[in-house]
């Protein structure tokens, strides 16, 4: 299993959509970050400024999402799928290590992001006179939140493009559920609790650690982490069996 996950690392250091990718979420994350620290204003009673802030990451979660989506269907647009499954015939170990590999780079992409948000935010707001409100505490959750949800969306990116298999249904499909879909469900009286609160959507405002103390609403950091966790595996499980029973063709 090492050296399928070495391998999955090895094509995302040599290939140009994780930089690229990674590249695009810093510098959406700076543009924004220094545009509204720039120019945004608080009064007393707001949102604490690094807290309203630090939401401005979330560019970084998208593209780590996207980053999982196209590891499997990228290769299965191009053919070289077949190599990888000559070299390990395992679908579920391809799949297993593929996960890992994005979780990796999805996590570290997230990261570089949250980190140039919070150092922005410190040094506008500094030269402007403002207090952040951030505690190291604060920081650190919102952290550790953002990065592991980007573990995890990378993680459920590759399950659900080893389901979907056409890279452009995967990207619409994964990109539009949590965007448009959800918020809809979200909106319906039957379902639109449960939605709110175990949806993907939902379990990213939980584990990224900002907003409301207490809000009922969502769950906590670990739970949430914990339930998306739980997804991922399952996207995964279903991927590796639907590539085990396709035909896979160069």
């Amino acid at each position: 299993m090492s050296r399928v996950f070495a391998s999955e690392l090895l094509k995302l250091r040599t290939t140009r959509t994780f930089w690229a990718l990674a590249i695009s979420a810093a510098l959406a994350t700076i543009a924004l970050t220094a545009l509204a620290a720039s120019l945004a204003t608080w009064q007393p009673l707001d949102t604490p400024p690094g807290e309203d802030l630090i939401g401005l990451t979330f560019p970084a979660g998208l593209l780590a999402l996207v980053l999982g989506l196209l590891a499997v269907t990228t290769e299965l647009r191009h053919g070289t799928i077949t190599p990888t499954l000559l070299a390990v015939p395992s679908r579920a170990r391809v799949i297993a290590a593929k996960v890992a590999a994005h979780a990796l780079a999805g996590c570290l992409l997230v990261l570089l992001a949250v980190l140039a948000n919070l150092l922005l935010v410190e040094a506008i707001l500094g030269l402007r006179g403002i207090e952040s409100g951030t505690s190291l505490g604060e920081a650190a959750r919102w952290t550790f939140g953002l990065a592991a949800g980007g573990a995890l969306l990378a993680g459920l990116g590759v399950g659900v493009g080893a389901i979907v298999r056409n890279q452009v249904g995967a990207l619409i499909a994964g990109i539009l559920w949590p965007l448009l879909a959800e918020p809809l469900l979200g909106a319906t009286p039957t379902v639109g609790d449960a939605v709110a609160r175990y949806g993907i959507g939902g379990l990213l405002d939980g584990l990224d650690g900002y907003g409301s103390p207490g809000d009922t609403d969502v769950l906590g950091q670990l739970p949430a982490a914990l339930l998306l966790a739980v997804y991922v595996a399952l996207a995964a499980v279903a991927g590796a069996a639907l590539l085990r029973r396709r035909d896979v063709s160069a």
